[in-house]
């Protein structure tokens, strides 16, 4: 607080010795720098220029269509929401957990509150993936896609460039 109210006192003062010191700096140590600048650095630029002017365009797109997109939204929107049954979901996924087993042991009384939630909701057997294995399984339940879209196929994935492993789910 300090600090602050002595820069707001002497104001933009406090930054002039400073900012002599580096005027003096560049005056007496010019910077020469040359370099070739091929024609690699115009395409850069140009095609920068271009997904700008491309980005800018359809922002004004987005920008002069949204009455008439909301409005067409508006007059689609569906009613399945309101007219649905079950207002919520829980799914629990065990790790590992053979569903036979399992339904083996809710038949024999050794899963109780199990028992219980198949009794009250569902009890559903899913398919797995190929390969078998948690980080496939569950990147696939969680996308809803198949591996072949998510490219996660272990915990592990390398690096092509130098061969490091890295999380392949991160």
């Amino acid at each position: 607080m300090k600090l602050n109210s002595e820069f707001r006192q002497k104001g933009p003062r406090a930054l002039l010795p400073a900012l002599i010191l580096v005027i003096a700096l560049v005056l007496l140590f010019p910077a020469r720098s040359e370099a070739y600048a091929g024609p690699g650095a115009g395409f850069a630029v140009l095609s920068s220029f271009w997904t700008l002017f491309v980005a800018f365009l359809y922002s004004a797109y987005a920008f002069m269509t949204w009455p008439f997109r909301h409005l067409i939204r508006t007059l689609r929107r569906r009613k399945a929401y309101g007219k649905a049954q079950i207002k919520r979901a829980v799914i629990l996924g065990f790790d590992g957990m053979d569903p036979e087993l399992a339904q083996r042991f809710i038949s024999e009384g050794k899963l109780p509150n199990l028992a219980k939630l198949q009794q009250q909701g569902t009890f559903r057997k899913l398919r797995t993936t190929f390969p078998a294995i948690s980080p496939v399984a569950w990147s696939t339940f969680m996308t809803g896609v198949n591996p072949g879209k998510h490219n996660i196929y272990d915990f592990l994935a390398r690096d092509q460039n130098n061969y490091l492993p890295f999380l392949s789910s991160a």
